[in-house]
């Protein structure tokens, strides 16, 4: 054959084809961090490919075979239907692993170029996605080949079962309420990627165990009908001559139905009424139905959480001109991992602006993210009809805007970090050099940068369009996805300029472009091809940790220093660990080893020297660990962390207050959530206070365990205390400390529907000549609360 013949047949032959496909395009996805390695990206983008070329497999297996017959028909006579099946699904299969092992070939060729951190566990990831759909594909091929005899035809026929699970899966997706997808040919979608850890779950391997019951249903089914001609024939068909097939239909048709008829009880997706068995309570308000579980911090706090949302509701009507459809649904779980469970996202809080539901993880009053994502339930009435979006559909093809998706939600519910508003972070996010281009995020480019940068540079270029040129022309360009010439007259660069001239002119104090670094560091997940290990590491070295296996999460959080060397949170943890088994001299080396690093920000060399510092308190070595917090305390941290690190210093420079500060914080407790421990600090709390000179210090410290259980009635006195100390006690030391105690009083004269006391300690704050751009937003939201509940919850 010459070599003109050769490459011809590899052009024309269907099965070469294919071949060559899938190898070039596994070889192209291996130069993509993180889609490139073994693993659940890459499996999870070829699982597709493979389906679909596994339907073209089965029905070119029934083509081949029926040419065969056509040259030899005795051969054809002398065999069964079962074996003539079994036959076509090993040519097939043969076919189909021919493209997997090219496709796994290239995966692990790619580790001399990508990392892969975990190769057993892409491999089993290859195994439940691509292989496992791939060999669903085949036998839709079976059967779409032996329905017809024209390809065309033989091919739509396999297709249906692929087109008939994607619409019911982009239909659960739009109706129920979850925001992960799992599919038997298209693959399992995890949900938000802002959720690193992505396990095979029981909820993956169920469902594989029901596609794999079905789909030996369906081979029974094929093999009791299949007639002369590899041609489907019921007349004649005899159950008598068949028992074993016919028992293999049945054994594998009714678990499988069942499994599929309860889909939403073992979780292959969900409903309203699935989740009640989650979140059985209810509260309804005028706009919301809230829903959260039984004797959780959510139920105990139910009608602070109720005006919240209303609040929240309010505000944004208020500030958009418009409300969608009521009642929105908002659904309170109770921790992560049963949100997970349930819905798809853990940490990460969603609103899917077509659905008008909200998914939050329980908070403290008042709920950080409950705004933001009511925003995005807002967003609705300005998006596009269908999901609510900032997209269209233009003969440029389908755009979808992220960055004003996320930005209207972050303008019109803006949130302080580390005391400075918004535009703040905006400005120090442009003087680290870090501030993505707009044009980059415009698009799905944003899920391509560090979430907190892409969302922090969207939020304030949108909240400064609604400042500088109202709230009309930006919804006009949300609902246009992005036509800055058509909502105001000029160019994205344009506006892009005239923002950043504006966020350069704000002044800004070193400490808090320090105090915000590390923030601002984070790498996005697609630069970090370790993500799922490290974030598998941490979720094991955690449950080892609740099963007092102490060694053994050691060793866990040392795997994960090794993968991710550059995260120095990981050796910060290591160190935690370390301390919390007894091995003080291995915590004091870990801390050492990372106190040389050049590259630490303020934040993490903070904390190290907290951790040490806490070391030398723990050994009562005061004028060591005076040393360690006072360094600290010269970086630029945000105010939380100066008022620990204040407090801690006030102990080491006091050998009576040393014990009693260590007993609170008590930094080396293994079980520091245990709820023995609230009662350890706050009784460590009531010991401050009866030392002389120091009821103010205490009365701060009950205070805040006193908030921490949503007491507010009883941490009024013990803060005013701390803020008006007698005349021979040591008054609050520092202005942080101060506006601390400031803060906690306004939290719990609100609770205690004291308004007219809150809104004098809000004064009070406003009144602070030193308060920062974060204080003065914080302030302005809370006198709008304040009003608004004294009409809800007078």
């Amino acid at each position: 054959m010459s070599i003109h013949a050769a490459v011809r047949r590899h052009f024309t032959t269907p099965a070469l084809r294919r071949r060559w496909f899938v190898l070039l395009f596994t070889l192209a996805l291996t130069s993509q961090p993180l889609f490139g390695a073994l693993g659940y990206e890459g499996a999870l983008v070829l699982t597709p490919l493979i389906s679909l070329f596994a339907l073209a497999v089965g029905v070119d297996a029934v083509r081949d075979a029926r040419q065969a017959d056509a040259t030899d028909p005795h051969a054809m006579s002398l065999q069964t239907p079962g074996e003539r099946l079994r036959l076509l699904f090993l040519r097939g299969l043969g076919d189909l692993c021919s493209l997997l092992t090219l496709s796994l070939g290239a995966f692990i060729l790619a580790n001399f170029w990508q990392v892969n951190c975990d190769l057993p566990g892409g491999l089993l990831w290859f195994l439940v996605l691509p292989t496992a759909s791939g060999l669903l594909g085949l036998v839709a091929g079976l059967w779409g080949g032996v329905l017809a005899r024209r390809r065309p035809v033989q091919l739509l026929l396999a297709g249906l079962p692929l087109l008939f699970s994607l619409v019911l899966g982009v239909w659960r997706i739009y109706v129920d309420p979850v925001v992960y997808a799992i599919d038997p040919f298209w693959g399992y979608f995890a949900g938000p990627l802002y959720d690193e850890a992505i396990p095979i779950t029981g909820r993956l391997l169920w469902f594989r165990a029901y596609n794999f019951l079905l789909a030996g249903a369906a081979v029974a089914l094929l093999s009791l009908t299949l007639g002369p001609g590899l041609k489907v024939q019921l007349r004649g068909v005899s159950l008598r001559r068949s028992p074993f097939t016919v028992a293999t239909l049945f054994a594998c048709l009714l678990p499988g139905t069942l499994l599929g008829v309860f889909a939403a009880e073992n979780g292959f997706h969900a409903t309203e009424a699935s989740l009640a068995n989650a979140l059985p309570r209810t509260r309804v308000t005028d706009h919301f139905v809230i829903h959260y579980a039984a004797n959780s911090a959510a139920a105990r706090d139910i009608e602070l959480l109720a005006a919240e949302h209303e609040f929240a509701w309010r505000r944004l009507a208020a500030q958009i001109g418009r409300e969608p459809r009521a009642p929105v649904h908002s659904f309170v779980f109770p921790s992560p991992e049963l949100k997970r469970a349930w819905i798809g996202a853990g940490n990460t809080e969603v609103a899917p602006p077509w659905r008008g539901h909200i998914y939050l993880n329980e908070q403290a009053f008042p709920h950080r993210v409950l705004h933001h994502e009511l925003a995005h339930v807002f967003s609705y009435v300005v998006g596009e009809p269908l999901f609510g979006t900032s997209s269209a559909v233009s003969w440029r093809g389908l755009r979808v805007n992220l960055a004003l998706v996320e930005g209207f939600a972050t303008a019109f519910a803006p949130r302080s970090e580390s005391g400075l508003d918004l535009h703040d972070q905006a400005a120090i996010l442009d003087r680290l050099e870090l501030r993505p281009v707009l044009g980059d995020i415009m698009g799905f480019g944003f899920w391509g940068k560090s979430s907190r940068r892409a969302y922090t540079a969207a939020g304030s270029f949108s909240r400064w369009l609604i400042d500088t040129r109202g709230v009309d022309p930006f919804l006009q360009l949300y609902g246009t996805a992005g036509d800055f010439e058509l909502a105001y007259g000029t160019s994205l660069d344009a506006l892009e300029v005239e923002w950043l001239a504006y966020l350069r002119a704000r002044p800004l104090r070193a400490r808090d472009i320090e105090a915000l670094r590390q923030r601002f560091k984070q790498r996005p997940i697609f630069q970090r091809p370790c993500a799922h290990r490290a974030a598998d590491l941490l979720a094991g070295a955690n449950l080892a940790h609740h099963r007092g296996l102490e060694v053994e999460r050691i060793d866990l959080l040392r795997d994960l220093c090794t993968i991710e060397p550059e995260q120095p949170e990981h050796r910060l943890l290591l160190a935690q660990a370390q301390v919390q088994a007894g091995m003080q001299d291995a915590a004091s080396a870990t801390l050492a080893e990372l106190s040389r690093q050049v590259d630490l920000t303020d934040t993490i060399a903070a904390l190290v020297d907290e951790r040490l510092g806490d070391l030398a308190l723990a050994r009562f070595d005061l004028p060591v660990a005076l040393t360690y917090y006072d360094r600290a305390l010269t970086r630029g941290l945000g105010d939380n962390q100066v008022r620990q690190l204040q407090i801690k210093r006030m102990g080491a420079a006091d050998p009576a207050l040393a014990p009693r500060v260590l007993a609170y914080f008590d930094p080396f407790e293994p079980n520091p959530e245990h709820p023995s421990e609230a009662v350890l600090r706050l009784y460590a709390a009531e010991q401050i206070a009866a030392l002389p000179r120091y009821a103010p210090l205490g009365g701060y410290l009950l205070g805040r365990q006193l908030l921490n259980v949503q007491q507010g009635a009883a941490a009024i006195e013990p803060l005013q205390r701390a803020l008006h100390p007698e005349d021979e006690e040591h008054p609050l030391a520092t202005a942080e400390l101060r506006r601390g105690a400031l803060l906690m009083l306004l939290e719990a004269q609100a609770r205690a529907r004291n308004y007219d006391a809150a809104a004098r300690v809000l004064a009070e704050l406003q009144d602070d000549p030193d308060a920062d751009s974060g204080l003065r937003l914080d302030a302005t939201l809370w006198t709008e609360r304040l009003e608004f509940l004294r009409a809800y919850l007078p």
